[in-house]
């Protein structure tokens, strides 16, 4: 009797010893997998991911996003399979894999919501800015990089909600299409074009050449329309007793402060500084420069919000000069007032899937009131 509860006791030691050993090498295998992670992670900044390199940035998703969850639910079978064995440390076993596990399902879960389910939850910023300039109100909607791979049911729900908000103006601030293949640029500027022929207000729609769009050089303009492409010129809008002035600058110009003041200022010097000033370019550097000339609204995309935020980080990437709070939303700059779209869609270069994180796509309704008179 004694002998047995003897054997009972060594078999109860061995046991706890045994689970004492996985969970070591349970905490040690995590820690070299984090230290994995950090230095796979480290080299693709060092490679240029945040420059932006997008070939690295397809690398750094599919190794995050991919690789690791596979390895994590590697190691997750592995503590089953090895649970079929040590029947004494079946529970410990399990309880490891189980960790294993939920991250890596977890890791997947994360990337189908970057991928298929943020990229595509479009939010409608609203806002509402009080001019002297005007005596009736006008919605104006500003939309910014579609730059879609392909035209499909998203970049159709896109136009039904812009059909649905019934503004008087679109603004959009270029990069329309970024084919990813088979599609081709001339297939599906095609139906996109059908698009904007659909939704297009009584105001009118204007854009800006973006990146993305070069092919869109060989178009002539009546080909485009009711589209009206405004690279270093302006538009007048007569509007009863006030009127919309829109500049549009060139995609150099908008990257380029010194450029675009010189642009920028030939047009102030010639326009009626009564009339309401909108001054659009695809990239929000130019507005560096804007500080202290009489222009009412700047509009601008290109930085996509970043679209990935990172939680007390903010964007990882907003490829341009700007302060990163201004990479989205509406603010002040000095006299200008700015507006920088997050972007309706998503970048493709290379291949990349639609990518976005903390940071929706979105499009505005900027609308432009009468200013009360003061009693």
């Amino acid at each position: 009797m004694t002998r047995g509860l003897t054997e009972l006791g060594m078999t109860d030691v061995a046991s706890r010893s045994r689970s004492g050993f996985i969970f070591k090498a349970a905490l040690w295998l995590g820690l070299a997998i984090v230290f994995y992670v950090i230095t796979r992670n480290y080299f693709y900044v060092q490679d240029g991911m945040l420059d932006p390199n997008f070939t690295i940035i397809h690398r750094a998703y599919n190794f995050n996003l991919m690789e690791l969850p596979l390895i994590l639910l590697g190691v997750a079978l592995l503590c089953l399979g090895l649970a079929v064995t040590w029947t004494s440390s079946r529970r410990s076993l399990i309880c490891v894999a189980g960790i294993y596990a939920f991250l890596g399902l977890d890791l997947f879960a994360l990337r189908y919501y970057v991928t298929y389910v943020e990229p595509e939850r479009l939010v409608i910023r609203q806002v509402r800015l009080e001019t002297p300039k005007l005596d009736q109100p006008i919605r104006i909607l500003h939309i910014a990089d579609i730059q879609a791979g392909a035209i499909e049911a998203y970049q159709n729900e896109i136009f039904e909600r812009i059909e649905s908000l019934q503004p008087d103006i679109i603004i959009n601030t270029g990069d329309f299409l970024q084919v990813v293949p088979p599609a081709t640029f001339e297939s599906e500027w095609a139906k996109l074009h059908a698009l904007i022929k659909r939704v297009n207000p009584r105001l009118g729609t204007y854009a800006v050449f973006g990146d993305t769009e070069r092919e869109l050089y060989r178009y002539k303009a009546d080909a485009l329309e009711p589209l009206v492409m405004l690279s270093s010129r302006d538009q007048r809008i007569e509007l009863g007793a006030g009127a919309l002035n829109l500049y549009g600058l060139s995609l150099y110009q908008s990257k380029s402060e010194e450029w675009a003041m010189r642009s920028i200022e030939q047009w102030l010097e010639h326009s009626d500084p009564n009339d309401f000033r909108i001054l659009l370019g695809h990239s929000p550097n130019y507005a560096l420069a804007v500080a202290e000339s009489p222009i009412d609204l700047c509009l601008a995309g290109h930085t996509h919000g970043g679209q990935v935020n990172l939680p007390f980080y903010g964007p990882l990437v907003i490829d341009s000069d700007v302060p990163a709070e201004w990479a989205k939303g509406f603010r002040r700059v000095g006299i200008p007032y700015l507006n920088v779209s997050a972007g309706a869609g998503s970048n493709r270069r290379h291949g990349l899937p639609p990518l976005r994180f903390n940071c929706p796509s979105e499009m505005t309704i900027i609308e432009l009131v009468p200013m009360r008179p003061i009693l």
